[in-house]
């Protein structure tokens, strides 16, 4: 839908500037509870559909009590936390891959709108992003206490990881699932948990992604934040 597309990039053009965005946008319910505030004590964040809500919900199974900023999917949530000094994870994905899932999110089939949104994101927050913890979507989905390991070691932190992780992966995916009935109806197209009919409908879009002038400079942005990416902490290493 043009009008989802046109929203998404005044969101977007807001969300480069924390004051202004902050201001405008980030007062409502529930944009105010996901927002960076003085009792913000960890921001998650990055481009839509690049295991945002995974990564969230794992870390609050293992620390329920932690004030989270979280899915604004805007440069302004990155640049205010570091402001701040707040720990930061900055999660990161493939533009094939996380374009295409949010063109079917947005039931969009127009990849410019989506490809110049990922290069103007990644294009703001590079300028601080040796601050914050860069996290590829593999290695969120892989094992999120990669992640807070690599979080309690940059920023000095004793974030809890979550206990027998492979066990609770049923558990992180019902939550994902209720958080979808919760804040989208259910619809099955904006669903976080993998399926086989967005999948095709993702591998339809990809080509028309890979196709247009602005991939390569999107792919290019992200081999340039995969640089950043941490390395993991040896078990034995951690606290």
């Amino acid at each position: 839908m043009v009008y989802r597309d046109f929203w998404y990039q005044v969101h977007l053009t807001l969300g480069q500037y924390p004051p202004l965005y902050y201001a405008v946008f980030a007062r409502r319910y529930p944009f105010s509870h996901m927002r960076v505030t003085p009792n913000t004590q960890v921001c998650i964040e990055g481009f839509p559909r690049s295991a945002n809500s995974y990564a969230v919900v794992a870390f609050k199974l293992a620390n329920p009590q932690v004030p989270i900023a979280h899915h604004l999917h805007v440069p302004a949530q990155i640049l205010e936390a570091v402001r701040r000094n707040i720990p930061t994870v900055l999660v990161i994905r493939h533009p094939q891959e996380c374009v295409a899932s949010f063109m079917v999110f947005q039931r969009s089939e127009r990849p410019a709108p989506y490809l110049k949104a990922y290069i103007r994101f990644h294009q703001a927050v590079l300028p601080v992003v040796e601050r914050v913890v860069v996290a590829d979507f593999h290695q969120v989905v892989t094992n999120i206490n990669d992640v807070i390991a690599a979080l309690n070691a940059r920023f000095n932190t004793r974030f809890q990881f979550v206990a027998d992780l492979p066990g609770q992966q049923e558990r992180i995916f019902a939550r994902l699932e209720e958080i979808n009935r919760q804040f989208f109806k259910g619809d099955q197209l904006k669903s976080m948990r993998p399926d086989e009919h967005r999948k095709q409908l993702k591998i339809a879009l990809q080509h028309r992604i890979e196709a247009h002038r602005l991939f390569p400079e999107a792919e290019a942005w992200y081999e340039k934040m995969r640089q950043y990416c941490f390395q993991p902490v040896p078990e034995n290493a951690r606290d």
